[in-house]
């Protein structure tokens, strides 16, 4: 997978992993909705992303910003063997 991997966290979830970069992946904490956050990232992208979704509703919001979105089926098989 391209990098760099961005996960946003939001809500009780912030208290599980600090701001930064863990592993190679960036974590950023949504001070609000996570959705918002990640419109946010994506207004500022203009290289070829990919976000993993399961709501409709962000899944809308991030191909209108031409975000590429996959399942979180796929995230799930590339994380265990």
């Amino acid at each position: 997978m391209p990098g760099p991997v961005i996960v946003v966290l939001e809500g009780a979830a912030r208290a599980g992993v600090e701001e930064g970069v863990v592993d190679g992946v960036e974590v950023v904490h949504a001070p609000g909705s996570g959705d918002d956050m990640l419109v946010a990232l994506l207004e500022r992208e203009s290289d070829s992303v990919f976000v993993v979704t399961a709501d409709r509703g962000l899944r809308r919001r991030a191909e209108s910003y031409g975000a590429d979105v996959i399942g979180p089926t796929w995230l799930l098989d590339v994380l265990q063997p």
